[in-house]
């Protein structure tokens, strides 16, 4: 693609993920960049069909262009589609994670100099508590398909219920402190399905949680590693602030930074990156 190219479809795919749960002018804009988005990638797989372009083999746009079903069948050109587009979709969601991240480092300048300085797990615990302290999609609701009764209260069909996953994530029963970041609380973590659910609760398979929740949090993981070993940039009086009502919510300004410069070479030891000493691992990027 040319680089203009790609600014479009960035600027496409952000506003199919900023359309989560909108309604108005911002859910139209998401659906006309998502028909936009449908377009472009069923002439791709077309193409791949046609032998017309050759993509890696193993690659996702290859597998999935490629797949046949238990009749030896292609997937439908349509449904071929829908499946890449959910590939890359929620990979450029966890742009608002990296977002937040940023901010978490600016409002908390201690963790920066413990994560150069590699303090064991620091990272991971980190990220942990940025998807627990900031919220990406403050609630989320559904329609009761079968009525059900839980916990004495009944659900009637066409019910509309709403999760409040920010009120979970900052529930005192649940978290000690919630109102503080502190990514050391996850040192002793036990790992429950249904506490941090900022990308949903229960298990993988039978529950409603996000499979590529893993993937998430190590992506977040390499982009705080790169702003706290390979960056340095100022950041400008701004407005930060974020609203609890808006899905997906967002700092109002973004996070803007200037004078910004990455860092080739430093004396800090990574952290739990195979990296040659004093260097920035990803110098080359």
């Amino acid at each position: 693609m040319q680089p203009e190219e790609v600014l479009e479809r960035a600027r496409d795919f952000t506003a199919m993920v900023d359309a989560f749960g909108a309604v108005g002018l911002r859910h139209w804009r998401g659906r006309t960049a998502r028909n936009r988005g449908n377009a472009w990638i069923k002439n791709i797989i077309e193409d791949v069909r046609d032998h017309k372009l050759k993509p890696q083999e193993g690659s996702p746009l290859h597998v999935v262009a490629w797949h046949r079903d238990l009749n030896g069948d292609l997937l439908d050109i349509k449904m071929a589609t829908v499946e890449l587009i959910n590939l890359i979709r929620p990979t450029v969601a966890i742009a608002w994670y990296i977002t937040y991240a940023a901010l978490a480092l600016h409002e908390n300048p201690s963790y920066k100099s413990r994560i150069l300085a590699g303090k064991e797990g620091l990272t991971e615990h980190f990220v942990q508590e940025v998807r627990r302290f900031y919220p990406f999609a403050p609630f989320t609701g559904a329609r009761v398909r079968n009525e059900f009764e839980w916990r004495g209260h009944h659900f009637k069909e066409g019910t509309l219920v709403l999760l409040d996953i920010y009120g979970t994530l900052h529930d005192p029963v649940l978290w000690e402190n919630p109102e503080e970041f502190l990514p050391e609380r996850f040192r002793k973590w036990n790992g429950s399905a249904f506490d941090l659910i900022p990308q949903g609760g229960g298990d993988f398979m039978g529950g409603h949680r996000c499979a590529g929740e893993w993937i998430t949090i190590e992506v977040i993981k390499q982009a705080v590693t790169f702003l706290a070993n390979c960056m340095e940039y100022d950041v400008p009086a701004q407005d930060l602030s974020y609203s609890l009502v808006r899905m997906p919510t967002y700092p109002k300004s973004g996070f803007v930074m200037r004078n910004v410069s990455v860092i080739p070479q430093h004396s800090h030891k990574m952290n739990g990156l195979n990296s040659q000493a004093g260097k920035c691992p990803f110098h080359s990027v």
